[in-house]
């Protein structure tokens, strides 16, 4: 199991379990970063699947979807600051997609106003143009993020 930490993984499909035990297995950071890309997508396919098909909003895919957010934004997170150049750019890209991607479920489905604060938050401390933020305060407000995220289903 990927992560002991997040309980709320123990609570997706296999087919994105698959995608993070890939992911995790990999040692290069920019196949890492790939294999997230793919996990990140895979949530991005449910969502829309969702969309298309609002009476399922509580089965696994919403669930799958919402632990998903919560587990890959911290770990994209670290990503972000270990690689280096065109690496680091797309793993901190990743970081904010997944941001816009759990702000998109929110005006769909369940308004949380920690998540809206913290992410935007975190999503303006990731800005390319600006440079990267304190580490140690980017990884606190990821781990904020995700519980808050991991809320949402309570």
């Amino acid at each position: 199991m990927p992560d002991q930490a997040n309980p709320c993984l123990y609570e997706v499909n296999e087919e994105f379990l698959s995608y993070v035990e890939d992911f995790l297995k990999e040692s290069d950071l920019g196949e890492r970063v790939r294999k997230l890309s793919r996990a990140e997508g895979y949530l991005r396919y449910l969502f829309f699947e969702l969309v298309g098909n609002l009476k399922d909003w509580k089965g696994g895919d919403l669930r799958t979807l919402v632990c998903g957010l919560s587990y890959l934004i911290p770990e994209a997170l670290r990503l972000c600051y270990q690689a280096e150049d065109g690496v680091q750019e797309t793993a901190c890209s990743i970081v904010r997609d997944l941001i816009d991607l759990t702000f998109s479920l929110m005006r769909r489905w369940k308004e949380s106003e920690e998540v809206k604060v913290v992410g935007s938050e975190l999503w303006t401390m990731l800005d390319p143009e600006k440079g990267l933020a304190d580490e140690e305060e980017a990884e606190s407000l990821a781990l904020r993020l995700s519980t808050a995220i991991s809320s949402l289903l309570s």
